[in-house]
C-alpha cells in the first residue's frame, strides 16, 4: 500500500493529462488480429515511462480483435466487461520501480493511477485464420509515442489488408481509431 501511495503522489505532481482520447477499434477484415495492444507514458520520451500490454481476452490466449470485431475503450481502468472486446487486465511495467511491475486486473488502483501518464500507443499483431495460420504481421500505432517503432499505416503483403491508426478532434474531444480493413 505504501508503494501505491508513493505512485499516486508522484502522479499527482505531474501536470499533464494523458489518456486524452477515446479508443475505437474496428476489424473489418475476415482475419483475427492477435498480438500486443500497448500503452506508453506520455510525460516525455525515454525509457523511464511506465507502459502496459493488454492481457489475453477470453477465449483467446493473446489479446485478440476477432474478425468483424468492434470495441471502444474510454479509459484503461474500465476496459473490462461490458466492452464488446473486454481487456480483463494489464501487464504493467514500471521501469523506475520493478516492485510495481506485474499483471493487474483492469480496475486495479495501479491501473487507475497510470491513467494520468499513459496513452494508447499501438498494436503489434498478426492476422490469423480460424486454424491459427498467420498471413501477415503488422506494427501499427502512434509513431511519435513509439519513438518510430510503429507506423500509422501498414498493408499486409499477403492479404492486402490495411491497418490504420489515427486521432481526430471531435466536439466531444480526441478520438483515436485503430482500423483493419
Amino acid at each position: 500500500m505504501k508503494k501505491l501511495t508513493v505512485i499516486l503522489g508522484i502522479l499527482a505532481g505531474i501536470g499533464i493529462s494523458a489518456q486524452s482520447s477515446l479508443m475505437v477499434i474496428n476489424n473489418y477484415s475476415a482475419y483475427d488480429a492477435e498480438g500486443r495492444f500497448m500503452t506508453v507514458g506520455s510525460a516525455g520520451m525515454g525509457s523511464s515511462q511506465p507502459y502496459m500490454y493488454a492481457l489475453p481476452n477470453p477465449p483467446y490466449s493473446v489479446y485478440t480483435i476477432p474478425a468483424g470485431g468492434y470495441t471502444k475503450y474510454t479509459k484503461f481502468d474500465n476496459t473490462g466487461a461490458p466492452n464488446p472486446i473486454p481487456i480483463p487486465g494489464w501487464n504493467y511495467i514500471d521501469p523506475l520501480n520493478s516492485a510495481n511491475t506485474g499483471n493487474y486486473p483492469y480496475n486495479h488502483p495501479i491501473i487507475t493511477a497510470v491513467t494520468p501518464v499513459d496513452e494508447w500507443m499501438g498494436f503489434a499483431f498478426r492476422l490469423t485464420d480460424t486454424t491459427g495460420y498467420t498471413y501477415d504481421t503488422f506494427e501499427v500505432g502512434d509513431p511519435i509515442l513509439s519513438n518510430g517503432f510503429l507506423s500509422s499505416s501498414q498493408t499486409g503483403p499477403n492479404t492486402t489488408v490495411s491497418a490504420d491508426w489515427f486521432t481526430i478532434t471531435t466536439p466531444g474531444g480526441l478520438v483515436t481509431y485503430f482500423q483493419i480493413y
